[in-house]
């Protein structure tokens, strides 16, 4: 093996007289060797990057790389990111795992050197009592979960960021890395785009932002309703998200309408797996109606009484064909038919003993606000007792 790379690298990752910190003496290493070095965050933020050549940007390289379904692993895995060599391991600093990625400029290098480079660049991590610096990117999106707006603001600016960069926020259930980062890194290597994202446990948080080459005529909400749309493939997938938000607060107050109804949403609307602000907003009132009880939940209650005073079957079935309908099917008879695994010509005449029985047309405009709350104020209680 040869040591050329281990003792040119010592040679400067070791001089402690001549460098005044371990950033410096890591970039003058690797500009004498060829090679380059991301150390990232276990949410994949970079947390030192040191460029030496720039036929590819440090962000393509991540994005490739991500596509790959990186992992922690004790020895370094071997990546083409289109004709750049890159290595992906892991180094621990103070008890903590990090990323570390080497990328070799000329392809002078083989797994072994690289591994040694890189064990060799841990040493020197502790020599220098170097500790990466927080992940502020990270932190941000934390604060913002928390309802921490204060902290928010003040990370913000440490990150530059503006209040109306921010297009949207959301969490992510049973979602794989590699599931969302396909589709993802179409809209940010277009610089549509760019995400900040945690993940804890099953679940992924983040801060969707304005790229760099996004274009005043571009409508950023739209395209990250399309975002949110094509990410859904896995039918265990639930994502959950309020688009159009306006800065600190309104992240903040996004996040928390997300965590106070994911759970009941997901139990009115079994069947969707996309779930936006309207939604999350409906079951708010329906769980806020619950709790006063009283009078305004009575008068839902008695939108379906009609339902209720015959006790048969058949009122029964009209009644969930009816909360189908409505709730699941978007109002369309066909759905609504596939849903419940009967005949089309069934549901049409269902629907119109349904007008009859409550006197008005169930498609109406002034209709379907106040029934669309009482089916799901129904469904609710009925999945929660």
């Amino acid at each position: 093996m040869k040591m050329s790379l281990l003792n040119n690298t010592i040679v400067h990752l070791l001089n402690f007289e001549k460098y005044s910190n371990f950033q410096q003496a890591l970039k003058e290493a690797a500009i004498s060797n060829g090679f380059q070095v991301i150390l990232l965050s276990e949410d994949f933020n970079p947390l030192i990057l040191v460029e030496t050549r720039h036929e590819k940007t440090i962000d393509e390289i991540l994005f490739r790389s991500k596509q790959a379904g990186l992992g922690y692993s004790d020895s370094y895995r071997f990546l083409d990111v289109d004709g750049i060599k890159t290595y992906w391991g892991t180094v621990e600093i103070n008890k903590s795992k990090y990323y570390l990625s080497i990328v070799d400029n000329d392809d002078r290098y083989d797994v072994e050197e690289i591994t040694r480079l890189a064990e060799l660049i841990e040493l020197s991590m502790g020599m220098w009592r170097f500790t990466p610096e927080h992940d502020a990117r990270a932190e941000f999106v934390k604060a913002l979960i928390r309802g921490n707006k204060s902290l928010a603001y003040t990370i913000r600016d440490e990150i530059g960021l503006k209040d109306d960069d921010i297009v949207s926020v959301f969490c992510a259930k049973n979602i794989t890395e590699e599931e969302g980062q396909v589709i993802l890194d179409k809209y940010v290597e277009k610089g549509l785009f760019e995400i900040i994202k945690i993940s804890e446990d099953n679940e992924k948080y983040g801060v969707i932002l304005k790229g760099k080459k996004l274009k005043s005529t571009d409508n950023e909400k739209d395209m990250a309703l399309r975002f949110f749309d094509e990410i859904k493939g896995n039918k265990q997938v639930r994502i959950f998200h309020v688009t159009g938000v306006e800065g600190v607060e309104s992240a903040a107050d996004a996040f928390r309408l997300i965590s106070e109804t994911s759970f009941f949403v997901e139990s009115v609307f079994p069947f969707k797996r996309v779930f936006t602000k309207y939604e999350l907003v409906m079951i708010s009132n329906c769980i806020s109606i619950q709790i006063q009880g009283g009078l305004l939940r009575k008068n839902y209650s008695e939108l379906l009484e009609p339902f209720k005073r015959d006790k048969d079957n058949k009122s029964k079935q009209l009644l969930e064909t009816l909360e189908t309908f409505v709730l699941d099917a978007g109002m369309n008879a066909n759905k609504t038919s596939d849903i419940l695994g009967i005949h089309a010509n069934t549901v049409q005449y269902r629907l119109k003993k349904i007008n009859d029985i409550l006197g008005v047309e169930i498609t109406g405009n002034r209709v379907i606000p106040g029934l669309t709350l009482a089916l799901a104020l129904r469904r609710l209680e009925n999945k929660v007792n």
